[in-house]
C-alpha cells in the first residue's frame, strides 16, 4: 500500500476569493421549505419500516428474513442521513420536527443523536484547520509514527476496517470517545448525552421487552445486527469519502470549507441515498443551504471559481471508484499543526 502525505505550507495554494464573494453567490439559496424534507424523510423512513416488517414475517432460518433485513438496512442509512440535515434544521426548517424525527430514527439504533449533533457543530468549526475536529478521519504523520503495530495496521487499512468491520457500532463508539475531549468545556454536550441515554434506554427497553415477551428476543437482536452492519457501514463509507486526505487552512473560513471536502459525481440513486451530500463542499461552507439546493449551489460556485481563475473545489467520479482508490493508499497529514494546506494538484481527483 502506498503512503501519501499532505504537507502544510502556502507555496502551492491556489487563488482564494474573498468570503463575501463566495457567500454572495449562494445567498438566495439558504431558506428551507418543509415539503421536500418531509417527503424525503417519510419516503426513506416508511420504506425502512416496511422492509423491517416484511423481514419480521420470516423465521431466522429462512432466506427472506435476511434478504429483507439487508434492504431495510439500506433504507435505514437513507433515513439516518436525513438526521444530519436535521442537525442544521435544513431538513424541513421546522425545528421541533427536525429534532424529534432524528431521534425517532437514531435512538432505536442506539445512536446518541443529541451528542452527535453537538460534535457535528464542532466539526463544522474545526474541519480542515484543527486537529481536535471530532470527525477528523485522516491521521497525522506523527500519530502514525507514535502508533503501535495494531493501530498502524488500522491506519493503513482504515477505510476497509471502518466500513466492513467497525460499521455503526464503531461509529457510535468513536463519537463517545471523541466526546470525552469536550465534556469539561461543553455543558450542552453533557446534557445531550444524558437525554440520549435516557431516551435510548426507555425506547429500546420497551422494544426488546416486547420482543422477549413474545419469545422473539433473539430474532430482534439479529435484526438489529443486520441493520447496524449494512446501515452503519454505508454511513462510515460516506463519512470517509467526504473528507479522507483533505485538510488545510485557506484565506478565509468559506474557502477552507470549500477545499477540505470532496464532491462526488454520481448517479441519481446514490445522490438520493446521500441526500445530496455528494455536493459536500457547499454544505460545509454554507450549512444553511438545504439539501435540494446543493447541486444548484455547487454549479454556481464552480462557475464563479472558473470565471475568476480560482482553484476548483475537490471532486471525484463515483462513490465506489473513489472508495477503491482511497482505500488503496494511506493518506497522512504531514505536519502536526492545525494549519494544513492541501496542494491544488492533490484536490483535483
Amino acid at each position: 500500500m502506498s503512503r501519501e502525505i499532505s504537507h502544510a505550507g502556502m507555496a502551492d495554494i491556489g487563488i482564494d476569493l474573498p468570503g463575501s464573494t463566495l457567500s454572495k453567490v449562494v445567498s438566495d439559496l439558504q431558506t428551507t421549505r418543509p415539503g421536500p424534507g418531509l417527503l424525503r424523510f417519510f419516503a426513506s423512513t416508511l420504506l425502512m419500516f416496511f422492509f423491517l416488517a416484511i423481514s419480521w414475517q420470516f423465521n431466522t432460518t429462512e432466506f427472506g428474513y435476511y434478504a429483507f433485513a439487508v434492504i431495510a438496512g439500506l433504507f435505514f442509512a437513507a433515513s439516518a442521513v436525513t438526521t444530519h440535515d436535521a442537525i442544521h434544521h435544513t431538513l424541513t426548517g421546522l425545528e421541533l420536527f427536525d429534532e424529534l424525527s432524528a431521534r425517532v430514527v437514531t435512538w432505536p439504533a442506539f445512536w446518541p443523536h443529541g451528542l452527535y449533533s453537538e460534535l457535528h457543530k464542532l466539526h463544522h468549526k474545526m474541519n480542515g484547520v484543527d486537529l481536535r475536529d471530532p470527525e477528523r478521519v485522516t491521521h497525522t504523520e506523527a500519530e502514525y509514527a507514535a502508533a503501535g503495530p495494531v493501530k498502524r495496521f488500522y491506519i493503513r487499512n482504515q477505510l476497509l476496517i471502518a466500513v466492513f468491520v467497525a460499521g455503526g457500532i464503531g461509529m457510535i463508539a468513536g463519537h463517545l470517545l471523541q466526546a470525552r475531549k469536550f465534556f469539561r468545556q461543553s455543558r450542552a454536550l453533557r446534557r445531550q448525552l444524558a437525554y440520549d441515554v435516557i431516551g435510548i434506554l426507555i425506547l429500546n427497553g420497551a422494544l426488546y421487552s416486547l420482543a422477549a415477551y413474545h419469545g422473539h428476543l433473539g430474532k430482534a437482536v439479529l435484526l438489529y445486527f443486520f441493520i447496524e452492519r449494512v446501515g452503519g457501514g454505508l454511513l462510515q463509507f460516506r463519512a470517509h469519502i467526504e473528507h479522507y486526505g483533505l485538510s488545510g487552512k485557506r484565506a478565509n473560513y468559506f474557502a477552507t470549507q470549500l477545499h477540505t471536502c470532496r464532491n462526488i459525481k454520481t448517479n441519481v440513486v446514490m445522490s438520493w441515498l446521500m441526500n445530496g451530500l455528494n455536493f459536500h463542499s457547499i454544505h460545509h461552507a454554507f450549512p444553511k443551504v438545504p439539501f435540494y439546493h446543493l447541486e444548484e449551489a455547487t454549479q454556481r460556485m464552480n462557475a464563479l471559481l472558473e470565471s475568476n481563475k480560482a482553484e476548483a473545489m475537490p471532486h471525484a467520479n463515483g462513490y465506489v471508484r473513489t472508495f477503491a482508490r482511497l482505500s488503496g493508499s494511506m493518506k497522512l497529514l504531514g505536519d502536526n499543526s492545525p494549519a494544513y494546506i492541501q496542494a491544488p494538484a492533490a484536490t483535483m481527483e
